[in-house]
C-alpha cells in the first residue's frame, strides 16, 4: 500500500468524534419537523384543586368540619406549594347560594402547611364555635391557597341550620338478656330522640347502630362472650338534620349465656304392656342442643333416664312394669349446658 493510501486510511479512522456529532446536529436542525424546538411552555400555576368531600355537623355545642385537602393542582400535577386552607361560613337569607357570595364570607379558621404531625392524617377535622344563633342557616365551605395566594375557589358547600344542643343522657346502663342487650338511661328534657353507637371487641370502632325515641333500647344483634361497647347522644332536629349532644360515658357489656331454654311443650305418650313411647315439641330456641327425660314412680324421687341429651324429641321407655303408674317430665338443654325447668308431667298407667 502506498504512503498516500495509508495516510488516507489513518485519517479516515481517526476523524474526531466531535465532527460526527456536529454533522448529526446540523442534520437535525435542517430536517423539517424532526427535533425542532417548539414554542416555550408557560410556567405551571400550581393552584390547588377544590376539595370535594367537605362535611359539617353541629354536635356538643361545636361546629365540626371535616375534609380531605387536594393532592392535585388544577393542571393535574401533584400539589407542591400548598400554603393554607380557610374554613369560611356565610349566613343565608335565601334558599341557595352562589360562589360569588363567599367573597363576603367570614373566615372561621385557618389551617397552615406544613401540617403538624398530629394533623397530618389523610383528612382534616376542625372543631369550631357555631357561627350563628339557633334557627339561622349557614353555608360552610373551605378554600385552599398556594404560596402565591392563588385559589381555585370554594369546595362543595354544606348548608346547616344551627339548632339548640341538648344535654347528654345520664346514667347509661347495659344488661344482658337471653335474646339481646338492654340499654337504659335517664331521659333528656327537650330531646327529640337518641342515637345509639356500638363498637365490638377490645378496641371498638364505633358506628351508629340505631335511633330511638325513648329509653330503654333492646339490641338483639349481639355476640355471646365478646365485648360490646355502647354510648349515646341525645339529639334535636332541624331542617338540615339532627343536632347531637356530647357523648355519654362508654359502657361495655360481655354477655354470658347463662340462660336456659324454655321447658318443652306438648309431651305425649302411647303406653303398651312393656313400654311407653313418648314425644314432645321441638324447643323454639335456636341454641337448643337436646333433651333429658325424667321418670318418677308412684313413690320416690324422679330419676333421669337419659345419660346424654337426646338429639330428637322422642324416647321409648322399655323398663316399665304392668299395672304401675309413672310420671314423665322432659327438659331442654342448650349448647352451653344450661338446662330448662321440666315440662308439665305426663301421667301414664301401664295396662
Amino acid at each position: 500500500m502506498s504512503r498516500t493510501r495509508i495516510s488516507a486510511a489513518i485519517f479516515s479512522e481517526s476523524r474526531p468524534r466531535g465532527a460526527a456529532a456536529l454533522a448529526c446536529l446540523a442534520w437535525l436542525l435542517l430536517a423539517p419537523g424532526c427535533g425542532a424546538p417548539g414554542d416555550p411552555l408557560p410556567p405551571l400555576l400550581n393552584i390547588p384543586a377544590r376539595a370535594s368531600d367537605l362535611e359539617a355537623v353541629q354536635r356538643a355545642g361545636e361546629l365540626i368540619v371535616r375534609w380531605t385537602p387536594p393532592h392535585r393542582t388544577t393542571e393535574g400535577y401533584p400539589v407542591k406549594d400548598l400554603d393554607r386552607a380557610e374554613v369560611v361560613a356565610l349566613e343565608l337569607e335565601e334558599e341557595s347560594v352562589g360562589e360569588a357570595a363567599f367573597d363576603r364570607a367570614r373566615v372561621l379558621d385557618t389551617v397552615r402547611w406544613p401540617l403538624e404531625p398530629a394533623a397530618a392524617a389523610p383528612g382534616i377535622e376542625r372543631r369550631l364555635p357555631p357561627s350563628a344563633a339557633p334557627g339561622q342557616r349557614i353555608a360552610v365551605a373551605v378554600r385552599h391557597y398556594n404560596r402565591r395566594g392563588r385559589s381555585e375557589g370554594v369546595s362543595n358547600v354544606v348548608v346547616l341550620e344551627i339548632g339548640v344542643t341538648p344535654a347528654a343522657p345520664q346514667r347509661l346502663l347495659a344488661g344482658s338478656l337471653a335474646d339481646g342487650i338492654r340499654l337504659e338511661w335517664t331521659p333528656v328534657p327537650g330531646a327529640a330522640g337518641y342515637r345509639i353507637y356500638r363498637g365490638l371487641g377490645e378496641k371498638p370502632d364505633f358506628r351508629l347502630l340505631s335511633e330511638t325515641s325513648a329509653s330503654p333500647f333492646h339490641d338483639p344483634d349481639f355476640l355471646w362472650d365478646r365485648p360490646q361497647a355502647y354510648f349515646l347522644r341525645a339529639f334535636t332536629r332541624t331542617s338540615t338534620g339532627p343536632v347531637e349532644s356530647a357523648d355519654t360515658p362508654v359502657v361495655v357489656q360481655v354477655p354470658r349465656d347463662a340462660f336456659p331454654p324454655s321447658p318443652p311443650a306438648g309431651l305425649q305418650f302411647v303406653a303398651g304392656e312393656t313400654s311407653v313411647d313418648l314425644s314432645w315439641n321441638l324447643s323454639p330456641e335456636p341454641d337448643a342442643a337436646g333433651y333429658h327425660l325424667y321418670r318418677r314412680g308412684e313413690t320416690g324421687e324422679s330419676e333421669r333416664l337419659t345419660t346424654a341429651p337426646l338429639a330428637t324429641p322422642a324416647f321409648t321407655d322399655r323398663e316399665v312394669e304392668r299395672q304401675r303408674q309413672y310420671f314423665y317430665t322432659v327438659s331442654a338443654v342448650d349448647h352451653k349446658g344450661n338446662e330448662s325447668p321440666r315440662s308439665a308431667p305426663a301421667v301414664v298407667r301401664i295396662p
